[in-house]
């Protein structure tokens, strides 16, 4: 589908400017918004491309980066802090051989901060795509992890 095609499923008001957002990063390989994509969004709605690009800056679930085609945001708030959240971040990073706001070689995984889940009595969280993960540990953050390359094995090779 093209960023045409998403565009002409919304009416063309400011309204909707974030569901076709939304709707263009899930669209593309790359899990994230062009600037390509951006000048379509600002000349389907009628505005300039700076302020289409500032909503994509101004919103952290926007990136203009490539990522991965899991998207984990890890909690780092000051309740997760205090129960261990960024001794998980540092387990998560060593588990994926990168770095907080970075992509994995492979596409798979791209790790990102937030600054509130909203999952605060079940600290500490992480988002992983639209699944929330929550009273983690050191085991569990792995075994979600080796599940989801699991699953992406089995769908490479059937």
């Amino acid at each position: 589908m093209t960023t045409q095609d998403i565009l002409h499923r919304y009416p063309p008001t400011r309204d909707h400017l974030l569901l076709m957002l939304h709707s263009i990063q899930e669209n593309n390989p790359g899990n994230n918004i062009t600037p390509a994509d951006i000048r379509q969004v600002a000349a389907y709605l009628k505005t300039t491309t700076a302020s289409v690009y500032g909503v994509v800056r101004y919103y952290s679930m926007f990136s203009m980066n490539p990522r991965g085609k899991h998207i984990i945001r890890f909690c780092k708030s000051p309740l997760c802090r205090m129960v261990g959240a960024f001794d998980l971040i540092g387990a998560l990073e060593k588990e994926l051989a990168i770095r907080l706001g970075e992509t994995t070689s492979d596409m798979l995984f791209t790790l990102e901060p937030s600054e509130c889940l909203g999952q605060c009595d079940k600290a500490p969280v992480m988002m992983v795509n639209d699944t929330i993960y929550y009273n983690l540990d050191e085991t569990r953050v792995s075994n979600i992890i080796h599940h989801l390359r699991e699953k992406e094995h089995k769908k490479q090779t059937s």
